[in-house]
């Protein structure tokens, strides 16, 4: 009976989970509007002026570097992974399937580099 259901779940939780992770992420937000909506509040109500500061969002400096290393970390990982969990025939298609991600770290890593040189800025 609990061997039917196993490929059902498989393929239920992955969903789940970004269910889930988009639901944490939104309360995250909407509780970080709602401190920053009373802090302005109290502020006001004191007469004191609010520190624009607070209400701006931090930078985004570097994302394209960050996202170049977490791509190419991702590509190794998964070609390691795959080097150990296959057999020796199969060596360069298993290895493949880390090599997206690696290129896609790699173009994200040039990027950065051309946009450092010209002085620009990542973009949101």
């Amino acid at each position: 009976m609990i061997n039917h259901l196993i490929p059902i779940i498989v393929l239920t939780v992955p969903f789940i989970f970004v269910i889930f992770m988009v639901w944490i992420k939104s309360n995250e937000n909407q509780k970080r509007n709602q401190l920053k909506a009373e802090l302005y509040v109290k502020a006001l109500e004191k007469g004191e002026k609010f520190p624009e500061d607070l209400i701006k969002e931090p930078s985004k400096k570097f994302k394209s570097l960050k996202t170049a290393i977490l791509l190419i970390s991702v590509g190794i990982g998964i070609s390691i992974f795959q080097l150990f969990n296959s057999n020796m025939a199969n060596t360069f298609q298993s290895l493949s399937v880390g090599l997206i991600p690696l290129m896609l770290g790699i173009g994200f890593l040039i990027i950065h580099v051309i946009w450092e040189k010209h002085g620009i800025e990542d973009e949101d």
